[in-house]
């Protein structure tokens, strides 16, 4: 543990204990440092070559259903016991002006250091030899064609300590590397503009960009860009519409996941407020998130999956829970304070972006479980349809369940065969309606890595499924 990190020993812990008192209920502190790169290139240029080191401390307390948040940079001891006397403070106040009251659930300590494995340590390779990659990845995308006319790539790499503290008596230590790369390319001809997009991203070293999937990762932008240029849109109507695992995984995500957060039932922004234990989808529909590390190898990758992660910010480990089972609705996901308030376990979804930012009810690894479909069995036995893959851009409304989203690629089917290239598929539904017409599902699960953004905060997650099939399904396009 790094040296600063060692200021919080027993010894302030008695003492923060001890100013506690009878005034406040329950407290934790989360302090972090963080070192890491950041490479943005554009058309072969840099736009931003940096290296940071940051070090933060999040105080949090509670009582009978007020917060007290301060936000640390000095880690001295003086600054801390200030600190935590000011969060006091806060939640005393936000506690008389509050209206839901609710006492934060009692939990077992825990005790533990974590740390995750890398093959090829971030520490191990210099900043020059992270250049020359994204370099090469910005002259691969822009030699594809003559047709391309801007590329982006973004490389980021971080090391974080942390140490997790609460007055339940946790003590919690971890040191997580991560690594993400980006690639952006946008192609024109005749006045037509299109573009594509990929990344690949994961806990662990070096090995995460030594993939074939990484080292692939531009020459893929690039021919789907040109690819889009001559496809035509389609016209629009209702048809059997085929997801692959990225539109599936966006799909789960954006238009039912946030409708499964409980701070948004709590709030009655979702559709599924009060639906516990009833149908909401098709009985071959089982949806669960589970971020716990060790998934990496199922997908025969040489490291963890980017929306894992050992213990959430609350210091609830990581867990599978079964979101719909068999079309059941079986669980919301839940933070320490929907869980408390909704009497019931948390499950480990309280996520926040730094130390220095509130936990809220988050996402980690959202999935659709796969059953026994092939793809080609899929397309034989739709006769008008659409194969819709990856995802541009979309929109959801968690209140209603409307949802819109944009395929990157799409190809029409017809009579059982793929047929041409299409662009500018969109799809549009309403979520529970969608979930009740799935009428095939793929066997093989794959997984995208992304940010999920709410609340003005960004936390790293997958998702996915495997391919299905869902009948009536509105699409547009721009004829």
């Amino acid at each position: 543990m790094i040296d600063a990190l060692k200021k919080f020993d027993d010894n302030l812990i008695t003492e923060l204990n001890k100013i506690a008192g009878n005034k406040i209920e329950y407290w934790d502190i989360r302090c972090g440092i963080s070192i890491g790169t950041t490479l943005d290139f554009t058309d072969r240029k840099s736009k931003e070559i940096s290296s940071y080191e940051t070090t933060q401390c999040g105080i949090r307390t509670f009582i009978n259903g007020g917060w007290g948040f301060v936000v640390l940079k000095d880690l001295d001891k003086k600054s801390i016991i200030d600190g935590f006397t000011t969060a006091i403070k806060l939640a005393r106040l936000s506690e008389s002006l509050c209206v839901n009251k609710f006492k934060i659930q009692k939990r077992d300590p825990i005790i533990k250091s974590f740390k995750n494995d890398s093959r090829k340590k971030l520490e191990e390779v210099n900043i020059e030899e992270k250049i020359l990659l994204v370099k090469h990845h910005e002259k691969v995308a822009s030699d594809y064609s003559s047709k391309i006319k801007n590329t982006r790539t973004v490389y980021r790499d971080g090391h974080g300590y942390t140490i997790f503290i609460n007055s339940d008596g946790s003590f919690i230590n971890q040191d997580i590397t991560l690594l993400r790369l980006f690639n952006l390319v946008f192609a024109q001809e005749n006045g037509t503009i299109q573009r594509a997009v990929n990344s690949v991203g994961g806990i662990g070293g070096l090995e995460i960009i030594e993939t074939e999937k990484a080292q692939n990762l531009s020459i893929k932008s690039a021919k789907e860009a040109i690819e889009l240029l001559t496809s035509k849109s389609p016209v629009g109507g209702k048809f059997t519409v085929i997801m692959d695992p990225k539109l599936t995984g966006t799909f789960i995500h954006e238009a039912f996941g946030h409708a499964v957060e409980a701070d948004l039932i709590l709030s009655k922004e979702s559709i599924l407020e009060g639906m516990i234990g009833e149908k909401v989808a098709a009985e071959n529909i089982s949806i669960v998130d589970d971020p716990t590390m060790g998934q990496g190898k199922l997908y025969n990758l040489p490291y963890e999956l980017f929306g894992s992660y050992f213990v959430d910010d609350e210091g609830v480990l990581s867990q599978k829970t079964t979101i719909i089972e068999n079309g059941i609705l079986k669980n919301f996901l839940h933070n320490l304070e929907t869980a408390s308030r909704m009497d019931v376990l948390p499950n480990g979804h309280g996520r926040a972006s730094s130390s220095v930012s509130r936990p809220q009810v988050r996402m980690g690894i959202t999935k659709l479980e796969p059953k026994d479909w092939t793809l080609e069995e899929m397309i034989k036995d739709t006769k008008n349809g659409v194969l819709c893959e990856d995802f541009q851009y979309g929109y959801t409304d968690p209140t209603t369940g409307n949802f819109q989203f944009k395929a990157k690629l799409s190809y029409k089917i017809e009579n059982g065969e793929k047929k041409e290239l299409m662009r500018d598929v969109s799809l549009s539904g309403m979520t529970l309606e969608v979930l009740n017409r799935i009428s095939a599902i793929g066997k093989k699960v794959d997984l995208s890595d992304g940010m999920c953004g709410k609340g003005g905060q960004s936390v790293r997650v997958c998702d996915g499924g495997p391919y299905i099939r869902i009948e009536n399904v509105m699409v547009g396009g721009l004829n």
